[in-house]
């Protein structure tokens, strides 16, 4: 009995000395990265995007890719309520022969990259957006 009593006890102890992070905190000290991704596929060769997306500090960047091509980036450290943002143009013409596929992953504290947001079509389009608010 007296064994029983004193474990309780310093299981107690214990548990009151532990401090506890709270969720604001743990909030607060989340770090999360970016992933975006862009492919396209057309029937022609030497064709050009622009890519606009919304990085660290709220800035946009602009890239210029090719097409019949896959390209990703990944942008980072941000916190939560982060509003990841990412536009595709096309630069010339396509001629309605252009379909584009964009997605948006993230991860939260170095863990593996989790996709949020995705746009695919199979029906041709000189541009696409999407965007996604860290949230958890």
């Amino acid at each position: 009995m007296n064994k029983l009593l004193l474990c309780i006890i310093t299981c107690a102890i214990l548990n009151i000395s532990c401090k506890k992070e709270s969720q604001g905190d743990s909030l607060n000290s989340d770090e999360y990265y970016v992933k975006y991704e862009v492919n396209s596929s057309t029937i022609y060769t030497g064709g050009k995007l622009s890519v606009i997306l919304n990085a660290e500090n709220n800035q946009a960047f602009t890239f210029t890719i090719n097409t019949r091509s896959a390209w990703e980036t990944i942008i980072g450290p941000v916190k939560r309520g982060f509003k990841a943002s990412l536009n595709v143009n096309e630069i010339g013409n396509n001629y309605g022969h252009l379909k584009l596929f964009t997605q948006i992953s993230v991860s939260k504290n170095d863990s593996p990259f989790a996709l949020k947001k995705i746009n695919s079509s199979d029906t041709p389009r000189i541009s696409t957006q999407i965007d996604y608010t860290i949230d958890y």
